[in-house]
């Protein structure tokens, strides 16, 4: 196969062998990929300031006969994002939505608009937006994307307008309303009216307009710890990024 180019953005980097690195990164084209640079650990020159996590790139590639892993020619940087590093918060988000696009980087037919979102969202962090509101409102856009949409507007027990005191069923993915509590398998999450009218919108806003979202900060941990607990229970194990995120926020209030 010869060789080709597709614009990536870099998920991890590890160390492979005496001299190579091994990275992970998405794709809009194929989703997520995992290709070995040679000798990148000796000579940078291939790939000169573009093998740093959450970098925006374009790589030269080809595949190795007969692996899953492709091979990694050159790359040249496109964006770094580096007034984002300086913000352990905002880089804390972003590695958070970066991860979670990385996993849940399907069906194939999504796998442009989960590269789009997570580059916008890449730009807004860069942009100084705030992550506290940013991060809850982009993460269930990329749920959505990746086939795991959760069910907020209707209650997934009676399919009636939800009625307090809601929860959220993490084996349904949506909200039960008070009067089906009981009956409703488990485990449930408490949500507040403010929470799930705050997700509700979310998730009927264009992704252009979710910047414009703002999630005061008991809106925004409620919301937090629903995505945390359903995508432990869906994907049967926890996130990274999310205890760095947890530290961050917890240093800076």
């Amino acid at each position: 196969m010869a060789e080709r180019q597709t614009p990536a953005i870099i998920l991890t980097v590890r160390e492979y062998g005496e001299a190579d690195l091994l990275v992970t990164f998405l794709t809009p084209e194929q989703g997520p990929l995992t290709g070995i640079a040679k000798h990148a650990r000796k000579s940078r020159r291939r790939f000169a300031h573009c093998l740093e996590p959450l970098s925006r790139v374009l790589f030269f590639l080809s595949p190795r006969r007969g692996r899953d892993l492709e091979f990694l020619q050159k790359g040249e940087l496109v964006q770094s994002f580096p007034t984002l590093r300086r913000d352990l918060k905002r880089l804390g988000a972003a590695a958070l939505l970066a991860e979670v696009a990385g996993l849940l980087a399907g069906p194939p037919e999504a796998y442009q608009e989960i590269f789009t979102a997570l580059e916008e969202a890449l730009a807004l962090l860069e942009q100084g937006l705030p992550p506290d509101s940013l991060l809850p409102a982009f993460l269930l856009h990329l749920l959505g994307l990746g086939g795991y949409r959760p069910r907020l507007h209707r209650c997934v027990a009676c399919a009636a307008e939800p009625g307090t005191p809601l929860n959220f069923s993490l084996p349904r993915g949506g909200v039960v309303c008070g009067a089906c509590r009981q009956e409703a398998p488990g485990p449930l999450l408490p949500l507040s009216p403010g929470a799930w009218k705050l997700l509700r919108l979310a998730q009927d806003l264009p992704r252009h307009k979710l910047p414009r979202l703002r999630f005061p900060p008991q809106q925004r941990d409620q919301s937090l710890l629903i995505f945390k607990a359903f995508l432990r229970y869906h994907l049967g194990k926890d996130l990274k990024s999310w205890s760095f995120w947890e530290k961050v926020s917890r240093a800076h209030g």
